[in-house]
């Protein structure tokens, strides 16, 4: 599915640029504010890294989907700010939601045969990036260590490979770069889990995910079902779910696999029915090249149909 240039530059590169960067900003700015900005900084970095080196888009938008590294890189300057102590929650929120709004205008075709309308398609994700993003943040307070980065990683790697099964290669490359960086977040926090936080991380994540996810349904003729564009974002706020309860109190290697079996069983969902869409797809276009032949066949063709 992917080729050895994907895997080099959509891949390796962003994941070392993200540690080189989270490994610089925590080191140059106060600690603070360096706790804040490292990881949103090393995953847009790292995304835009991968992004650069595949070609995968003109810096200079001519399409609504080109507006995708700009609404990330904003998300990474505001996600920081909104995290910062003495931000109130409400205030928090609006400032997602507001942006999120504003991530929408542009991320969303203004196309006339557009359905839901251009409204109801940039209304939806702009709340869906809010609701998202507050989750996420709320997350990355709570639980600290690579749990989060890795159901990140997977999150993000679901969605480039539901992108690739819808017919876009080139958004799967997208997805692809974002997870790539993510996944360097995930191996620092492995080696460095006390001093690895995605505090500040969650809105670039949120807009990462989600505009990847609407710009590769409102351009794709797949039949992958809306379930698995809306599921895949919502998979790593399953985690809540360990932080009460039974779950909770799980520790070591096995706390880790329990607390990670409820997302993975969401993202597993949502690439079976995309699979399983995809499959029923082929085999109704096998059955229609077909027909002209068994439209053509001979009598005792016939006879044996019958």
């Amino acid at each position: 599915m992917f080729s050895i240039q994907d895997i080099l530059y959509g891949g390796c590169l962003p994941a070392v640029v993200a540690v080189f960067v989270f490994v610089v900003v925590s080191r140059v700015l106060p600690e603070r504010v360096g706790s804040r900005y490292a990881s949103a900084a090393a995953l847009t970095l790292g995304f835009f890294a991968g992004y650069a080196m595949l070609a995968l888009g003109p810096w200079a938008a001519e399409s609504h989907w080109h507006w995708l590294p700009y609404a990330v890189l904003i998300a990474s300057v505001a996600g920081p700010i909104a995290a910062a102590e003495g931000v109130h929650a409400v205030e928090r929120w609006l400032m997602f939601a507001l942006l999120g709004g504003v991530a929408a205008w542009f991320l969303v075709p203004d196309w006339d045969d557009l359905q839901p309308s251009w409204a109801v398609h940039a209304s939806v994700l702009a709340i869906y990036i809010a609701c998202l993003a507050g989750g996420l943040e709320s997350l990355a307070r709570r639980i600290p260590g690579p749990l989060l980065p890795a159901t990140l990683w997977m999150t993000l790697s679901a969605a480039a490979v539901v992108l690739a099964l819808s017919g876009s290669l080139r958004f799967a490359q997208i997805a692809l770069a974002g997870a790539a960086a993510m996944f360097g977040l995930a191996i620092l926090a492995w080696f460095r889990p006390t001093k690895t936080s995605l505090v500040g991380c969650g809105f670039a994540v949120a807009v990462l995910v989600a505009g990847a996810l609407l710009i590769g349904r409102v351009n794709s003729f797949s039949e992958v079902p809306l379930a698995t564009y809306l599921l895949i974002p919502l998979a790593p706020l399953a985690l809540f779910a360990s932080l009460a309860g039974p779950l909770s109190r799980s520790e070591g290697f096995k706390g880790v696999v329990v607390r990670l079996a409820l997302p993975i069983l969401l993202l597993g969902i949502a690439v079976g029915l995309a699979i399983a869409a995809e499959a029923g797809s082929e085999e109704m276009d096998y059955s229609m090249r077909q027909l002209p032949q068994r439209l053509n066949a001979s009598p005792s063709q016939l006879d044996a149909l019958l």
